[in-house]
């Protein structure tokens, strides 16, 4: 990513931006002190060796070197558990606060990142849509004085043109804030953008203010992902009325071969992904019921495709289709959606077909969540997930 010119042109365009945001006529505002969190899991995160079938003796044939050993995984079911690395999220999902959906995916999936990311980011999969699932969601509901309609922390996308992820297009203002660190040291947002859509040049704009450091105790962890999370705090706190912010977990070096896009060296990437993964989150659940604002937050993982149940030659898995996803918050209701993908035997690349289409997910997210109608939001209407307490 070239973010010095790209910068530099957009602090161009902002010098010159209107101040009044643009709103959908007659549009009704958002329900109040709403947050949804998308958590993008770069590179198409392994189901199999994060949500373990320990007792599944097909797992250990077709894994032999990076299966997680029985004795090591953290057991829930009498027949799944969690990678060690995710224990930070134990409390939660004993509180009841952290739901799995099994085998959720889209089911024309092509298993090629470039495309499965455009499934991912607009929910649709027979077409090239011009808008991203949120971005049409959002745009029929206002969104009086938020600070953005949305603002992304660290990568977003990876394509040039347009690169706004699920906030594609142009009805709503879309920030990208690249460099986490430098937001929570400047604490400004207006001298920390990469890149905007038109709309959010606006609001980039008026983002002058200070977002002071939110009064919390909670410690969180000194990586991207966790400094992206200590922002949401800070972002929550200081406007409530902010709708969404995306984050991503990539490899520390920039790399999502070294977080979950796990084709070779599995072992020697895939636990640390996890592991900062569930630390981080578990740091934003702390905080935000320090806050006051856990019940109004809403936590939801994503990717464009998942991996093989095979090891490949390369002590890796390639690219696969149904997924297991976390949906965390206050509001949640707590437990197993869904079914986990088989262990089954394919070729290195491929897998189970999931039995969850993700856009049951963000139907859920839309109608329960934000209270709007998901109607014609997607090529057909699909039901939502039984996830939020009322």
């Amino acid at each position: 990513m070239k973010v010095v010119p790209r910068r530099r042109r957009l602090l161009q365009a902002l010098a010159a931006a209107p101040l009044a945001a643009m709103l959908p006529a007659g549009a009704q505002a958002l329900p109040a002190r709403r947050l949804l969190v998308l958590v993008f899991l770069y590179g198409g995160n392994d189901a199999f060796n994060t949500w373990v079938p320990y007792t599944d003796s097909s797992y250990y044939a077709f894994r032999p070197t990076i299966a997680v050993p029985r004795d090591a995984v953290l057991k829930v079911t009498d027949r799944h558990g969690f990678h060690p690395a995710l224990a930070p999220l134990l409390p939660a999902w004993e509180a009841r606060e952290l739901a799995l959906v099994q085998g959720i995916g889209y089911p024309e999936i092509t298993q090629q990142h470039y495309r499965d990311i455009e499934i991912a980011f607009t929910a649709e999969d027979q077409e090239l849509l011009a808008e991203g699932w949120a971005s049409r969601a959002l745009a029929r509901r206002a969104r009086p004085g938020a600070l953005a309609d949305a603002l992304a922390l660290d990568l977003l996308d990876i394509r040039e043109a347009d690169p706004m992820g699920p906030f594609r297009g142009d009805r709503v203002g879309a920030i990208q804030v690249h460099h986490v660190a430098e937001l929570l040291e400047k604490r400004r947002i207006a001298d920390c953008v990469v890149d905007t859509n038109t709309r959010g040049r606006a609001a980039a704009a008026r983002a002058t203010g200070t977002i002071a450091a939110a009064a919390v105790r909670t410690r969180f962890p000194d990586d991207p992902l966790g400094q992206a999370m200590r922002a949401v705090v800070d972002l929550a706190a200081a406007d409530p009325t902010l709708p969404v912010v995306h984050v991503t977990l990539n490899g520390l070096d920039g790399d999502k071969h070294h977080s979950v896009d796990t084709h070779w060296n599995q072992l020697q990437h895939h636990g640390g992904a996890l592991g900062r993964l569930a630390a981080a989150l578990a740091a934003l659940r702390l905080a935000m019921v320090e806050l006051g604002r856990w019940d109004d937050t809403l936590v939801a993982t994503y990717d464009e495709f998942a991996r093989s149940p095979m090891e490949n030659e390369d002590r890796g898995t390639h690219h696969g289709a149904a997924s297991t996803h976390f949906v965390m918050g206050g509001r949640v209701k707590g437990g197993l959606i869904g079914a986990a993908p088989p262990v089954v035997r394919v070729h290195a690349v491929g897998g189970p077909e999931p039995v969850i289409d993700t856009r049951r997910l963000w139907t859920t997210v839309v109608e329960r969540w934000w209270e709007t109608d998901a109607a014609g939001l997607f090529a057909r209407r699909h039901a939502p997930l039984d996830l939020l307490r009322g």
